[in-house]
């Protein structure tokens, strides 16, 4: 989720990990298991800690310029295999929600300029320059990586006054620059759509995205409720879940944890199993790995248990599925 790099600009400042995840629900081990995904509430949390307790004004921004591809994990590797910039784009915002953004992100192509808009980015209130600094340093820093190059940005829009390090960002972003404007836009060169990425994969592209739309897109009339809940048991997938530890995280108890799921007609137990299934189907599909260690990954320490909750998922063996896929694309 790159919240790792805002973590150690922070450290670097005298920031302990503690105040940053002060209020947040969440522990300091997380930073060492970055695959589990914080809720957006936790995220605007400890976004709101980071701008309140950072001393720097530029501090957003240089945690932004510490990114990694693989700070954003699953996410990172799934636009870094892409096989164009226009792909890895796409990618990105279709499974936009595992890199963790606190803003709704929309996009269009006006002409030769193609332009990422931000929604409503008042309502995040004082941790609006923060949070936007943060937000497109990290992306910016990310696409460079992917493509090799320097992100071709040719303007961006923020809505609130110039900072004192305005000089830092036009550096960084390498475009100009408009404060005080009515919208919160990024706009850059479309020809970089049709440029090769470097490091394309079509089978780590595929896979990635199975993973994401898999799990995350899986039953019908998903809520927003469910979606983070799918976030989080992805992350946790080789654990046992435990349903209030999830509800701590999301910042409910785990009665309106289960109160909630019953007024949308589910059930903890389903989704768990939901996600668990889709990982399994997915690493069946998609690798070689023995059943056994598939059944290790997706949280099952027997592997008959594993059978057995396979055949109830899919009524069929985690084998004769394997064998049955493996079909399928010899006569595709």
């Amino acid at each position: 989720m790159g919240l790792r790099a805002l973590r150690d600009e922070l450290l670097e400042e005298g920031v302990s990990t503690a105040e940053l995840l002060e209020g947040s629900g969440m522990a300091e081990f997380w930073f060492d298991r970055p695959e589990i995904p914080p809720s957006r509430t936790q995220r605007v949390a400890i976004m709101r800690n980071a701008w309140r307790l950072a001393r720097r004004s530029d501090a957003a921004l240089r945690a932004g310029c510490r990114q990694t591809i693989g700070d954003f994990g699953l996410y990172g590797y799934g636009m870094a295999s892409s096989e164009t910039v226009g792909d890895c784009l796409h990618f990105g915002y279709s499974q936009i929600e595992f890199a963790g953004p606190v803003l709704n992100i929309t996009r269009e192509i006006r002409g030769d300029t193609a332009v990422f808009l931000s929604q409503n980015p008042l309502a995040l209130g004082p941790i609006l320059p923060f949070a936007a600094e943060f937000w497109r340093s990290s992306m910016t820093t990310l696409l460079g990586l992917i493509m090799g190059q320097r992100f071709p940005s040719t303007a961006m829009f923020f809505p609130y006054p110039e900072p004192p390090h305005a000089d830092a960002l036009r550096e960084t972003f390498g475009c100009d620059l408009h404060f005080d404007a009515d919208v919160m836009e990024w706009h850059f060169d479309a020809a970089c759509l049709n440029l090769p990425c470097p490091n394309a994969s079509r089978f780590l592209a595929t896979l990635c995205t199975n993973f994401c739309e898999s799990v995350l897109t899986a039953g019908k009339g998903q809520t927003r409720l469910q979606r983070e809940i799918r976030l989080i048991l992805l992350g946790r997938i080789r654990e046992q879940p435990v349903a209030a530890e999830i509800a701590r995280e999301l910042g409910l108890s785990r009665r309106s944890l289960y109160r909630r799921l019953a007024e949308e007609n589910a059930t903890f137990q389903e989704l768990l199993d939901d996600v668990r299934a889709s990982v399994a189907i997915q690493f069946l599909s998609s690798t070689r790995l023995p059943v056994e260690e598939i059944a290790h990954r997706v949280g099952f320490a027997d592997q008959s248990n594993f059978r057995k909750a396979f055949r109830r998922w899919t009524d069929a063996t985690p084998r004769s599925y394997r064998s049955r896929e493996k079909v399928v694309h010899r006569s595709a």
